[in-house]
């Protein structure tokens, strides 16, 4: 289901054809100051932070760095682990040790955050060589955008979910996601959600519930959720806040809900 990059050993998830010159990755330290700057030219860009609750708007290069190296402190013990699964898989393909091993561990967050377009891969062994980040997606425990923030039954659902250990079927997980609006309308984050999903969410995370949602309007959204077998789980009218830096007011959302596999 991971892939490894023989080359730099860094994991990832790739998309299946059409889409294959896409992979997933997670962040990578000695790109942060190239990775602030394509996020900085994405989210200002209306046709991107119009559709988003947050980050802050406008997002500057500093917001890019900062977030980037919260990330690949939160995704550090997972990817240590990730690389010892790789080395031992290498190790038994050598017949240097056991081919019995543990049931891998369940996960509680998704490291693969960056969707990027492969522009050149190695002749020998198709490992990509260069690409450019073009998107982001967030995997993790629901945010229960149905309920009010400040209610209590916001509080209780958030407390119970988030109280359930790794692996437990009952966790309600939430997704989102961006991508650049020069790659629009081509199906890449149709695919980069049901990879996702399929290589990593399900075998890693033991995932069967999952929600999402968008602000009413944003058809591209709404066709991302309906070809991964996502159902409109409610409309909430005039209910999200939007940044008040966007010149927006109160939008209206939709809540989808994920019927598995298709």
């Amino acid at each position: 289901m991971i892939h490894y990059n023989p080359l730099t050993k860094e994991p990832y998830l790739q998309l299946p054809a059409p889409c294959a010159n896409i992979i997933i990755t997670p962040h990578r330290e000695h790109q942060i100051e190239e990775t602030s700057a394509v996020m900085t030219e994405i989210l200002n860009d209306s046709r991107v932070y119009s559709w988003l609750q947050g980050p802050p708007y406008p997002f500057l290069p500093e917001h890019g760095v900062d977030w980037v190296k919260m990330k690949i402190a939160e995704y550090k013990d997972i990817l240590s682990t990730l690389q010892k699964e790789f080395e031992i898989s290498e190790s038994q393909l050598q017949g240097d040790s056991p081919k019995d091993q543990e049931q891998p561990e369940f996960f509680d967050k998704c490291p693969f955050i960056c969707i990027r377009e492969v522009t050149e891969r190695d002749p020998m062994t198709d490992a990509p060589l260069q690409d450019v980040m073009i998107g982001d997606f967030t995997l993790g425990r629901y945010a229960f955008y149905e309920l009010r923030p400040d209610s209590w039954e916001l509080a209780l659902v958030l407390k119970h979910n988030n109280n359930l250990p790794a692996g437990h079927k009952d966790i309600v997980w939430g997704l989102g996601y961006y991508l650049s609006p020069t790659r629009h309308s081509r199906g890449l984050m149709s695919g980069a959600v049901r990879t996702i999903i399929q290589d990593w969410a399900i075998p890693r995370m033991n995932l069967h519930r999952l929600k999402g949602s968008f602000y009413v309007g944003n058809i591209g959204s709404m066709r991302v959720f309906e070809k991964n077998n996502f159902v409109e789980a409610g409309i909430f009218k005039d209910w999200a806040p939007a940044c008040p830096h966007k010149g927006l007011g109160k939008m209206s959302i939709a809540v989808m809900e994920w019927k598995g596999l298709l």
